[in-house]
C-alpha cells in the first residue's frame, strides 16, 4: 500500500483546516476517506494512506491556488525553506552537490514509501532529477517538487538556479524530469 509520512501530511491538513475559505469547499469535494484523514491527529513520524493524502493535496491546490503552476512552485520553495531550516537542516552540506543529490533522493524515501528520484550530473553547473514510479498525472506535486528542488540546490550552492521541465509526465509518456542549471 502506498503511504506518505506524517511530516508531509501534516502540512496539507493544517493548511486545509486553517484555510480562510473555511472547510465548506473541501467538504464538497473530498471523499469520506480524505475527510477521515483531515479529522485524525497526524503524527510526523507515522505513515498515512497515499490516496487520502493525494486527494487532500489536490483539493488544497485547487481551492487555494486554482492549480496555478507558479503559485504551486512558490509553495514548494516556501515549504522547503522551512524544512531546511528546521527538521531537515542536517541534510544540506554547503557547496557539496554530490551530497545534495544523495540527500534529496533520500529525503524522498523519508516521506514516501513508493517511487524514487534519480539525480544525474549533466555538467558542473547542471543537474537533472527524474521522478520514477510516481503517479504520472500528479502535476500539482511536480510543480511543488520543482520548488523543493530549487530550494535544495540554492541552499547548497548559494545561487538561485534556472529550472525547466525536460519532460512532463502528465502531458506525454515517460517520467517527469526537471533540469536545474546555474552560472559558475
Amino acid at each position: 500500500m502506498k503511504q506518505v509520512k506524517g511530516s508531509m501530511a501534516v502540512t496539507i491538513i493544517k493548511n486545509i483546516k486553517t484555510s480562510p475559505k473555511g472547510l465548506g469547499p473541501y467538504n464538497q469535494i473530498l471523499s469520506d476517506k480524505a475527510k477521515d484523514l483531515l479529522n485524525r491527529r497526524i503524527l510526523a513520524g507515522s505513515w498515512y494512506p497515499y490516496d487520502a493524502y493525494r486527494e487532500c493535496f489536490d483539493a488544497l491546490c485547487l481551492i487555494e491556488a486554482k492549480n496555478d503552476p507558479k503559485t504551486l512552485t512558490g509553495w514548494g520553495l516556501g515549504e522547503s525553506k522551512v524544512w531546511l531550516s528546521t527538521i531537515y537542516k542536517s541534510i544540506i552540506e554547503k557547496g557539496n552537490l554530490q551530497a545534495l543529490t544523495t540527500q534529496y533522493t533520500r529525503f524522498h524515501r523519508l516521506v514516501f514509501n513508493f517511487g524514487e528520484i534519480k539525480a544525474k550530473f549533466v555538467s558542473d553547473t547542471e543537474i537533472e532529477f527524474t521522478y520514477i514510479d510516481l503517479p504520472r498525472d500528479w502535476s500539482n506535486y511536480y510543480y511543488i517538487a520543482m520548488g523543493w528542488v530549487i530550494s535544495f540546490v540554492e541552499s547548497t550552492i548559494n545561487k538561485k538556479p534556472n529550472y525547466i521541465f525536460l519532460n512532463k509526465s502528465w502531458e506525454r509518456e515517460g517520467w517527469t524530469k526537471i533540469k536545474l542549471s546555474w552560472t559558475p
